[in-house]
């Protein structure tokens, strides 16, 4: 597993890298170099699980998730004496296919505004492109404190 998301990291990596070296032999300009007098890096990375995690919504949803879950147990329990084993099956099915769609949904919402953030973020720092911090081995600058200030500021 540890091997997967290193190979994953590897190739993400050299993907960045072949697009700045294609980019900079094109343009003969390099394209990750700082400003003129700028000493920051214009490649930035943010840990998006300690954000998402820290994120308030992220606390709603899932106690939402939670209440709509309780709902559909107790529906299901109210169902189950007039059902067949078969019939209780495929609505256990069901309300876990809707509860996951449901999940994924709240996440989404969460992940848009923590991007929203991020992105307010960068363009503050004059960051240009913005990684997962364990998509990174070494250099950028980390954003994640300056996104969760922002978030509990907001």
């Amino acid at each position: 597993m540890l091997w997967k998301k290193l190979l994953h990291g590897a190739l993400i990596i050299m993907a960045v890298l072949m697009v700045v070296g294609v980019y900079t032999v094109v343009t003969e300009t390099p394209l990750l170099q700082a400003g003129p007098g700028e000493g920051e890096s214009s490649v930035g990375h943010v840990d998006i699980r300690r954000i998402f995690e820290a994120h308030p919504d992220t606390m709603s949803a899932e106690m939402q998730l939670s209440m709509e879950a309780q709902a559909m147990q107790e529906e299901l329990e109210e169902k189950a004496a007039e059902l067949s084993q078969q019939e209780q099956e495929e609505l256990v099915e069901e309300y876990q296919y809707r509860l996951a769609m449901r999940e994924q949904e709240l996440i989404a919402e969460v992940v848009e505004k923590i991007e929203d953030i991020v992105q307010e973020v960068a363009l503050e720092k004059g960051v240009e492109v913005v990684l997962e911090s364990q998509n990174v081995i070494y250099g950028g600058q980390d954003l994640t404190q300056a996104v969760l200030e922002k978030i509990n500021n907001d």
